[in-house]
């Protein structure tokens, strides 16, 4: 779960040059086992601990337990949620790394797409290649708006990422519309 500048959230925390930090929850379970408990929660600390070294996590803002119960009412589970910051950079890393894979994927389906315009008979063939041009240029479109954002900081980073996700979202509905069609 995110929160965010966008959503209109209320902790928002501005960290210099306009970046904001990120507030996100994550959640760890364990099922308990009668007489071993203590080796369960010790076990259940230990993930949680190197969760929060591992995220690089400043700031741990709660933790909650909460206990699940059998049928009969006994203790099987224990549900540990932790809700803390990462820092905008990280989350921007993840956020670019997401959108470059994408990317990626739908480049490997509009070549694809592409090589199998031999495939079809001369009168298919031109409507095929106008629609394998139109997905390079919706392509191509979202790679700069992803160059874009790389090279932004701060809201206009937020702002520019807005525009990035809706080219990359067009981008998406029209290879798996092509996809869907090639499929028929």
């Amino acid at each position: 779960m995110e929160y965010g500048p966008k959503a209109g959230n209320p902790f928002k925390n501005p960290v210099g040059k306009g970046a904001t930090d990120m507030i996100k929850v994550k959640t760890f379970t364990s099922q308990l086992k009668i007489f071993h408990t203590r080796n369960e929660l010790l076990e259940l600390d230990q993930v949680v601990n190197d969760f929060i070294a591992s995220g690089g996590i400043r700031k741990v803002i709660s933790v909650s337990d909460s206990v699940t119960s059998g049928e009969r009412g006994e203790a099987i589970g224990i549900i540990r949620v932790i809700t803390y910051e990462e820092s905008s950079e990280k989350s921007r890393e993840k956020v670019l790394a997401r959108m470059e894979k994408k990317l990626k994927v739908w480049g490997s389906d509009i070549e694809e797409f592409r090589g199998k315009t031999d495939e079809f008979g001369t009168k298919a063939r031109g409507k095929i290649q106008e629609q394998a041009e139109d997905l390079r240029a919706k392509q191509e479109l979202a790679r700069q708006k992803l160059q874009e954002m790389k090279k932004a900081g701060g809201e206009a980073w937020e702002d520019l990422r807005a525009g990035a996700e809706a080219a990359m979202d067009d981008l998406k509905k029209a290879v798996e519309n092509v996809i869907k069609k090639r499929g028929k």
